[in-house]
């Protein structure tokens, strides 16, 4: 069966599954991710989304390794903005902060061939 060319590309999953959303939702300690450059780490723990750092739309993988946890208002604020790799750097940065020490945080923008991560 072919795929559409909208499609072509595109990790055949969509939404996190349930797993790897508690996975995404753990690592972050329940809070959104968003950091700003003057008051720091967004304080919201309520309305959480589990988002692609790199968003699928644009190619970006369904794994937990491009996953983010943000808030409601953080996550359309974002919408399918691919962000630069100094913004990544930054990310992974801040997360060693809060990241429990088991868990990377680096962030993988597309599995690789196409497998799952």
């Amino acid at each position: 069966r072919w795929a559409p060319i909208a499609n072509a590309g595109l990790d055949p999953v969509r939404r996190f599954s349930r797993a790897d959303r508690a996975a995404l939702l753990t690592r972050a300690g329940g809070q959104c991710e968003r950091h700003g450059l003057i008051f720091g780490r967004c304080k919201d723990t309520d309305k959480l989304h589990a988002d692609h750092v790199h968003p699928y739309s644009k190619g970006g993988s369904t794994t937990v390794g491009n996953g983010q946890v943000l808030c409601s208002r953080h996550n359309k604020q974002k919408a399918a903005r691919i962000p630069f790799n100094w913004e990544l750097r930054r990310l992974e940065k801040q997360r060693a902060s809060y990241f429990p020490e088991y868990a990377s945080g680096a962030v993988v923008r597309r599995a690789p061939s196409g497998r799952r991560v």
